[in-house]
This record gives C-alpha cells, sequence and structure tokens, in this order.
C-alpha cells in the first residue's frame, strides 16, 4: 500500500492510495499516538488517540516532520470527532465520516444520499426577513441576524444564561465557546418559549464544542516555534545567557560533590553515629537513675513495713 506523509502543525498526516487517512504526534517520553482522520470538504477532522506505541523524543519528532511537505488539501482542521445530526441529534458515526470522503451521507432512515455541502459559507438562507429569527436546537436558541450572522443561547444556571456566536461551515453548525453572560434569564420561561420556535433545518450537522483552527495559522505558528528552539539552542552552545553558565556551574558542582562523595558521606555518617551514640548514653543513665530511685523507695517501704510489724509484736509481748 503506498502512502503519502504531510504535516500539519504537530501532527504527521498519513494518506494511503485508498484515501483512508490516519495521524500521528508525540506523547509523553519517546512515544506516539495514532488514531484516524476524515475529510469533509474544506474541513480535516482528527479523531482521537487509538493506540500508543514506541517513538522519537519530542525534538528529534519535529525535526522528523520538517522533510514532509505542508497538508494543504483541507483549509481548516478540527480536533475531536463531536458532530450530530440536527434532526435526530444522534452522533454521527465513523461510517458515515467515511462517506463523508466520498460526497456522501446517511439520512435518518439509514438511506445513502449525495452530499450538497455549502463549502466555506458562513450564509444560510431564511428568506427575505428583516429582523432576527429564531430557532430551537436541542437546548440552544440559534439566532439569525439580518447581517447572516448566527448566535446562540441557553440557560446556565439559576437565573444565569450563556450566549456567543456560530460559525456555518461544509452543512455544520459550530457553536462557538460562550461570550457574554445574562443574569435576569428564568429557566421555565426560556424553555416554554424555546418549545414554541421552529427545528434548526439551516444545516444537517451541528457540532457543541468549536475546535476548528486554520491550517496555514498552525503550521505558520509551528515554524516560529521551531526558529525560535533554534535561536535558543545556539545561544546555549554559544555560552550566552548567564542561566546557561550558572547551570553549567550547578552540574560541575554536583559532579564534584559525587567524585568526592567517600569524603562528604563519612562526615555526615561520623556525626551520625557521635548524634546516636550520645542520645544511647543518655538514655541509659536516665534508665540507671530511675531504676536506683525505684530500688530506694521500695527498699524504704520494706524497711518502713518491717518496722511496723516488729513494733506490733512487741505490743502484743
Amino acid at each position: 500500500m503506498k502512502v503519502t506523509i504531510y504535516r500539519l502543525g504537530e501532527y504527521k498526516i498519513i494518506e494511503s492510495d485508498t484515501g483512508e487517512l490516519r495521524w500521528e504526534a508525540h506523547f509523553g517520553l519517546g512515544a506516539l499516538q495514532e488514531g484516524m482522520c476524515f475529510k469533509k470538504g474544506a474541513i480535516l477532522f482528527i479523531g482521537p488517540s487509538e493506540n500508543d506505541r514506541l517513538g522519537f523524543l519530542k525534538r528529534e519528532f519535529f525535526d522528523h516532520l520538517q522533510q514532509f511537505p505542508e497538508w494543504v488539501k483541507t483549509k481548516y482542521y478540527c480536533r475531536g470527532l463531536e458532530v450530530y445530526h440536527c434532526k435526530t441529534g444522534k452522533r454521527v458515526t465513523k461510517i458515515e465520516m467515511r462517506l463523508w470522503m466520498l460526497d456522501r451521507g446517511i439520512d435518518e432512515g439509514g438511506r445513502i444520499f449525495t452530499e450538497k455541502t455549502r463549502r466555506c459559507s458562513n450564509n444560510i438562507s431564511t428568506g427575505m426577513e428583516t429582523g432576527d429569527v429564531s430557532f430551537r436546537l436541542q437546548k440552544y436558541e440559534i439566532i439569525k441576524k439580518p447581517n447572516d450572522q448566527v448566535f446562540w443561547k441557553t440557560y446556565a444556571g439559576p437565573n444565569i444564561g450563556k450566549g456567543g456566536n456560530c460559525t456555518i461551515l461544509e452543512d455544520i453548525l459550530f457553536i462557538r465557546s460562550w461570550q457574554n453572560e445574562q443574569f435576569n434569564l428564568i429557566k421555565r420561561q426560556f424553555l416554554a418559549n424555546l418549545k414554541l420556535l421552529p427545528k434548526w433545518d439551516q444545516t444537517r450537522y451541528f457540532c457543541p464544542r468549536l475546535s476548528l483552527h486554520d491550517c496555514k495559522t498552525v503550521n505558520r505558528v509551528q515554524e516560529e516555534k521551531k526558529k525560535w528552539m533554534r535561536k535558543r539552542t545556539a545561544a546555549g552552545t554559544n555560552g550566552v545567557g548567564r542561566r546557561h553558565k550558572n547551570n553549567i556551574e550547578f552540574k560541575l558542582k554536583k559532579s564534584d560533590l559525587w567524585e568526592n562523595r567517600p569524603k562528604f558521606f563519612g562526615h555526615w555518617v561520623r556525626k551520625y553515629i557521635i548524634y546516636a551514640t550520645t542520645l544511647l548514653l543518655l538514655m541509659i543513665s536516665c534508665f540507671f537513675s530511675y531504676s536506683i530511685r525505684c530500688w530506694e523507695e521500695l527498699k524504704g517501704r520494706w524497711n518502713f513495713r518491717k518496722g511496723k510489724d516488729s513494733s506490733s509484736n512487741n505490743g502484743e509481748d
């Protein structure tokens, strides 16, 4: 099986000649994680980790990535596979995501259909309305503005509501992180009004957690990070910077201490032996003093009792 390898930020994207996509990334200390990817139009979905195995150290892995071309087959990538059907609320399966790569999908009846996605579009059509138009999507109120901007609102606690904006891309409504709060929202009233709204039908899918990232931006950030690491390494190699110098001196001191370990540890061993011996002698001295005091007390009681018995015998005579 022939494969083509790309780099995407900290990910290694592996594309087989059958169209299957997988990813690899550095993990822990000298390990790799890997999982599956799915492409839908302009979005590459990076699935969760499915396997761990031995690999490179972090820096070695990043150096390894540089030999591969950048991933340019999608404009965006998304971490995670948290995508749901708007009609049923069911999570999109991996089988459906595989069909996305063939511009296919599965409807609520289990039938395969041809996907007609709105590629790179953030507009929806609701007629010629001039005001806000609201829809219902599970616990969210989706609000479409006259300028085609889309916002969401929901309850978040006692008399507290949260809201933010949305992004529509590839027939998916991405719900972005909350940006504002409302402190006079009554939950019962909000839910009652929500039931009166029409269901959201402007996209086939929705994603409750936006994790869209621009592929070019993340590659550019990774390049800048790589340059910064190189400059820092060069500065350390040339002896520039007090911190690096202090680290070297500290290591030398530790090395000197290790070379002289018999003398160093022998000093502390002798010191602890002296302390332990002194403490033991003190405990023995206290024990003998206490024993002598107890013996004298017992002896006094015995003499007193003996004298008392002798006097009582004399009285009887």
